[in-house]
């Protein structure tokens, strides 16, 4: 089967579980590597798009899909169910390995709140340090922001925007377009003193001097 474009700079990685809203096809760029994990394919199907890449441990795909999946041009990649690292990690380390820089990860959700965690998790691995990163999970858009690459972030005024430390403490962190903006300030991963900002302008502007942080905007997909 043929290999996905090492070429190009995107990649946009669709997860399984609850289908994602479909207005966030949108929202995904144009010209991108997209990578189906597992059960991500038929999700995949519904934004209309067509994978690339078919990776995971296969079980959860419809077994028609997997069928459709093995007849096309996308490259199919089969792990054994008893491994360490998550469909998603696969899907990230397959877009770090083929060259892209720039990933949305798209999940709609759902009840699993360890799976969404894990997604969240995944997202401010070390090694996507040089990537940008970005995340559309239900309704809600994530954005990694990492020391040394600032975030210009559009938002709606007036919604609602959240700003965490992952991984250990933030140092250094300046947010600007909010209401309530940080200057110089330190964050820890265990506190919730981001939550629930409010934007003032657009866009905002989020950086780090030392460590990662994960900015939540809770309703941006749907919404005026």
């Amino acid at each position: 089967m043929a290999s996905a474009n090492p070429n190009k700079k995107f990649a946009v990685i669709i997860l399984g579980g609850s289908e994602p809203r479909p207005d966030i096809a949108k929202l995904l760029p144009a010209d991108a590597v997209i990578v189906a994990a597992d059960s991500g394919w038929g999700n995949a199907r519904v934004l209309g798009l067509t994978p690339d890449v078919l990776i995971g441990d296969m079980d959860s795909i419809l077994p028609a899909d997997l069928a459709a999946a093995r007849r096309s041009d996308a490259t199919v990649i089969e792990f054994d169910a008893d491994k360490d690292a998550t469909d998603t990690e696969l899907a990230l380390t397959h877009a770090e390995s083929i060259g892209c820089t720039d990933i949305v990860v798209v999940s709609g959700g759902g009840d699993r709140l360890d799976h969404v965690l894990g997604i969240i998790a995944a997202l401010g691995r070390e090694s996507l340090a040089t990537c940008t990163v970005t995340a559309f999970i239900g309704s809600a858009r994530f954005t990694v922001v990492r020391a040394g690459s600032p975030a210009r972030i559009d938002a709606q005024v007036n919604s609602l925007l959240s700003i965490f430390a992952v991984g250990g403490p933030a140092t250094g962190v300046s947010l600007h377009g909010t209401k309530w903006q940080l200057d110089n300030a330190t964050l820890s991963p265990h506190e919730s003193r981001g939550v629930s900002n409010k934007v003032t302008s657009s866009p905002v502007v989020a950086q780090v001097a030392h460590g990662t942080l994960i900015i939540v905007q809770p309703l941006a997909v749907g919404n005026p």
